[in-house]
């Protein structure tokens, strides 16, 4: 009788429990959200990512040049693509969002095209926000690259948000 009333409890519960995708919950401080268009969640309506959970993306250290540095520079962070991923993220386009609510609109196929990452260390070193954290999106390009500023508009830094748009 117990075990039928266990099971019984642990089914109610399992119907009763919001259901939310695979996506862990954030246990330190939020660092990035992502709405939008996106299958995968974990609160109602958004996905919520601390450092850890971005560590455990496809994480990548790169070398490359930017008009807003000078010399050859090193950022590590996730992939735009394995972000996107996690969140079954479903657009042909994203809003990115700095702290100062100034945003950008970054084609998603960027992401793959250009390796696309989500900068979280420069030069061995966690951003904060004072040094464009606590993400810069980054694409690697050549300096020769630089000097054209081909991707200076999708460059934003101080990223906290991000939309994926339909």
């Amino acid at each position: 009788m117990r075990r039928i009333l266990a099971l019984a409890c642990a089914s109610l519960c399992w119907f009763a429990a919001p259901v939310f995708a695979e996506l862990p919950a954030a246990e330190g401080r939020t660092i990035l959200t992502v709405s939008g268009s996106i299958s995968e969640t974990n609160t109602e309506s958004h996905a919520v990512f601390d450092r850890a959970m971005m560590e455990g993306l496809d994480w990548r250290e790169i070398e490359t040049h930017t008009s807003f540095t000078d010399g050859v520079q090193r950022f590590a962070g996730p992939t735009l693509a394995s972000l996107l991923d996690a969140v079954g993220a479903k657009g042909a386009n994203i809003n990115a969002t700095a702290v100062n609510d100034y945003t950008v609109q970054i084609p998603v196929a960027h992401a793959d095209a250009h390796n696309v990452i989500l900068a979280m260390d420069h030069n061995g070193r966690t951003m904060r926000v004072r040094d464009k954290g606590p993400i810069w999106v980054v694409y690697p390009i050549s300096e020769k690259e630089a000097m054209k500023m081909p991707f200076d508009n999708e460059m934003i830094w101080q990223l906290d948000r991000i939309e994926v748009l339909n």
